[in-house]
């Protein structure tokens, strides 16, 4: 387990930022935990094994839409299942993160090069060359980007969503649920658009407490596996598989002991 910065261990853990309440640069981010240069054990916790757990059952995974809420302006772990899904919704909290990844689809010039991580999953399939194409395809899938607000009942007001096949989400509900009870809460709003024998594809990590971007410390809410597998079950999923993989970085960017990723089916309606 990496040691908590001691500014971070003497500090009140309220006093931490917010993902969705506090102003952050999205290329900081960015270039910090998913980029091509961003420390390479952290990459195989954050970036990797997202990508290799998707890939795993991408074939299995097929409707007419999925939705994403997921955190930062990447879409690494949309490539491998994206070919799957007809429509693919974005749901962001941040809205500096809403202009980059509208950058990326529209393919403006100023657009973060997001090419390395098509580049990753097409090597990983075996069709290295194809990696443009592979981007092409998911820009074109992508319907909607819209604000996601968790402090709504309806996150996406005032657009009402289709309830969608597939929901998938990455990190996002440790950096915006600042207690158990809204992680909870959070996750009801995640079946409210979920079709009843539809699909939640999770990645959080399990006894989490902060991660920096530029110095400032942000929240992650710590959680254990007991506790997840309890929420999903009370919300009305069924876990079919959860993989984890244990934390090897030694640093001071972040603090958590495992990535987690849960492959649930919703089985009923709250």
């Amino acid at each position: 387990m990496c040691k908590r910065p001691s500014q971070v261990l003497n500090m009140d853990h309220s006093a931490l930022k917010h993902y969705h309440l506090h102003d952050f640069d999205p290329r900081r981010l960015h270039e910090t935990y998913y980029s091509a240069s961003a420390d390479s054990k952290m990459k195989e916790d954050i970036v990797l094994f997202p990508i290799k757990q998707l890939m795993k059952i991408s074939g299995r995974i097929k409707g007419e839409s999925v939705i994403d809420c997921s955190v930062g302006c990447d879409i690494f772990h949309l490539l491998p299942i994206c070919e799957g899904f007809q429509d693919i919704a974005i749901l962001e909290s941040a809205d500096s993160c809403i202009v980059e990844l509208e950058k990326w689809t529209k393919k403006e010039q100023d657009a973060i090069d997001l090419s390395h991580a098509s580049q990753i999953v097409t090597a990983l399939e075996g069709n290295s060359d194809k990696w443009k194409e592979k981007e092409e395809s998911l820009r074109q899938r992508i319907k909607n980007i819209l604000k996601c607000d968790f402090e709504r009942d309806n996150p996406t007001h005032p657009v009402v969503l289709k309830k969608a096949d597939c929901l998938l989400s990455l990190y996002v509900l440790h950096f915006v649920s600042k207690d158990l009870d809204v992680f909870c809460s959070n996750l009801q709003k995640f079946s409210s658009i979920l079709k009843l024998g539809g699909r939640l594809l999770l990645f959080g990590g399990f006894n989490a407490t902060f991660y920096t971007v530029d110095g400032e410390a942000f929240h992650l809410l710590p959680l254990d596996e007991p506790f997840v597998r309890k929420a999903l079950l009370e919300t009305g999923f069924v876990v079919l598989n959860l993989e984890t993989i244990e934390n090897k970085v030694r640093n001071e960017l972040a603090h958590y002991e495992h990535i987690y990723f849960i492959d649930a089916l919703k089985v009923r309606e709250k």
